[in-house]
C-alpha cells in the first residue's frame, strides 16, 4: 500500500513544482530576511498539492491508463489499488498542502488549491480526450507553482517578476509535453487520445514544437526587462545559453530538444535565484 501510494504522487515531478514554488518564493523575499522554514512550508505546500492533482488524475484516467503501455502498471489502472483508497490518498495530500500554505495565504489558500484543481483536474483532464490543445489549460496550471511562490514570499501580483516568471513556466511546457506527445503517440491513440500525429503533417508536427523552443529562448533573453540577470555577469551567463539552446531549437532531435528545454528552464530560473540571493 505505501509503496503503491508513493507511486500515485509522481514525485519526480511534485518536486520540480514544489523547487518551482520555492524559487518564486525566493525572488520575492530575497533582501527581506524572510524565514526560512516559511520557504520550507511553501514548497512542501506545492510539493503536497501536485501530488493531490496527480492522484486524483489517476483516478479520473484509470481506465484510459490501462489501455497504455507506459501507464498501464500503476496502482489504480493496473487494480492493485482501488479507486477508493486513492481518494483517502488525495484527501490526506490536499490537507497537508492547505496546512503548509496556510500561513502565507490564509483563508486564500483554499483558493489556490480550487484554481489549480479546477485548471488540472478540471479543464486539463476533461479537454484532454476531446482536443490536443489541452495542453493550454494544463500549462496554465503547469505555470502557476513560481507564481504562487512569488505571492506566498509578499511579492505583488501584477509585479514584472510575476508576469515573467509564469510566462516562462507557460511557455517552455509547449514544447516539452508537444514532444512528449509525439514520443508517446501510439499510446496516447490507444486510448483515444488526440495526438500531434494524428492532426498535422509531418512537417508542421517537427517545426511546431521548434518554434515553441525558440519564442522560450527569446524569452529567456529578455529576463533583464523584468528586473531580472541585470548583473554583468548572470547578464553574460544569459547571453551564453540562450543562442546555444536556440542553435538546438532548430538543429536538435525532439529527445534532445525536450531535456535541452528543461536544462534552459532550470538553468535561467537558477541564475536569476543566484543573482537575488547575492544581491
Amino acid at each position: 500500500m505505501i509503496r503503491a501510494a508513493a507511486s500515485l504522487i509522481r514525485p519526480g515531478v511534485s518536486l520540480a513544482v514544489g523547487l518551482s514554488a520555492l524559487a518564486g518564493w525566493i525572488l520575492a523575499s530575497a533582501g527581506e530576511h524572510p524565514a526560512p522554514a516559511a520557504g520550507l512550508a511553501v514548497f512542501a505546500g506545492t510539493f503536497a498539492l501536485s501530488a493531490a492533482v496527480s492522484v486524483l488524475n489517476q483516478i479520473q484516467e484509470r481506465h484510459l491508463d490501462a489501455l497504455m503501455e507506459r501507464t498501464r502498471s500503476r496502482p489504480l489502472a493496473s487494480g492493485r489499488m482501488a479507486a477508493g483508497q486513492g481518494l483517502g490518498v488525495f484527501g490526506l495530500l490536499l490537507a497537508l498542502a492547505a496546512a503548509c500554505l496556510w500561513p502565507a495565504f490564509g483563508p486564500g489558500s483554499l483558493a489556490v488549491i480550487f484554481v489549480v484543481l479546477g485548471l488540472y483536474n478540471g479543464l486539463y483532464t476533461y479537454l484532454k480526450p476531446v482536443t490536443g490543445w489541452a495542453m493550454i489549460p494544463g500549462a496554465a496550471c503547469g505555470a502557476l507553482p513560481p507564481w504562487i511562490g512569488w505571492l506566498a514570499g509578499g511579492g505583488a501580483a501584477p509585479a514584472p517578476e510575476a508576469v515573467y516568471l509564469f510566462a516562462l513556466y507557460f511557455v517552455w511546457q509547449m514544447p516539452h509535453f508537444w514532444m512528449l506527445a509525439e514520443a508517446n503517440a501510439e499510446d496516447y491513440a490507444a486510448a483515444g487520445f488526440p495526438v500531434p500525429a494524428t492532426s498535422f503533417s509531418g512537417f508542421s508536427r517537427r517545426a511546431i514544437p521548434r518554434l515553441w523552443a525558440l519564442a522560450l529562448a527569446v524569452l529567456g533573453g529578455m529576463a533583464p526587462l523584468f528586473g531580472l540577470l541585470a548583473g554583468p555577469g548572470h547578464a553574460y551567463a544569459l547571453a551564453t545559453i540562450c543562442p546555444a539552446y536556440a542553435a538546438l531549437a532548430v538543429f536538435a532531435r525532439a529527445r534532445v530538444l525536450r531535456l535541452a528545454s528543461d536544462g534552459f528552464l532550470a538553468a535561467v530560473v537558477a541564475l536569476a535565484v543566484a543573482e537575488r540571493l547575492a544581491g
